[in-house]
């Protein structure tokens, strides 16, 4: 048995939530029978600073704090380190606005109810991956009603994630 170094990014504000959807997703990815080398064998996590930084700034930490022989987050049986990330990515969940012709795409009724809901920050655009339950005209397949989730990026840059890292037994 060794040790591996992982690091894993996953949206949300709240760090205990964060932490529980990254290891979900890892025992999701790489099974629940341990010793996969990534944040799925953790089980707490520190916060190693409260300023959020980008994604990569974040990266380069983490490799810094991980550089001493003795550094507590080497234990691969120990905490994960957490580091708020900065990004200018984030999903948003709108109401497709009533109108009585539709909307040709979803970008289109994605923009048209993020406007009308005031959601859309300057310089913000739907980004690829719309999904969502709606209702669309029989003969023209314009969308006329339902809810979006509209992935968002080109906003500016806010606390909108966690990057956790560390050592984990494979």
């Amino acid at each position: 048995m060794g040790a591996e170094y992982f690091s894993a990014y996953q949206a949300g504000t709240n760090v205990d939530q964060a932490f529980r959807d990254a290891v979900e997703h890892a025992r999701y990815e790489h099974g629940h029978g341990g010793y996969t080398g990534t944040i799925a064998e953790k089980h707490s996590y520190t916060v190693v600073t409260k300023t959020p930084m980008t994604e990569s700034d974040a990266e380069a930490y983490a490799d810094k704090l991980l550089e001493p022989d003795d550094a507590p987050l080497l234990d691969d049986w120990g905490p994960a380190g957490a580091i708020p990330v900065l990004t200018d990515r984030r999903r948003v969940r709108v109401t497709i606005p009533e109108t009585r012709a539709g909307f040709k795409t979803a970008e289109e009724a994605a923009l048209a109810a993020l406007t009308a809901s005031g959601n859309l920050k300057e310089g913000e655009k739907p980004a690829y991956g719309i999904q969502g339950v709606y209702c669309t005209h029989p003969r023209t397949g314009y969308l006329l009603s339902g809810d979006l989730e509209v992935p968002l990026e080109g906003g500016p840059l806010e606390h909108h994630g966690w990057l956790f890292f560390g050592y984990a037994s494979c």
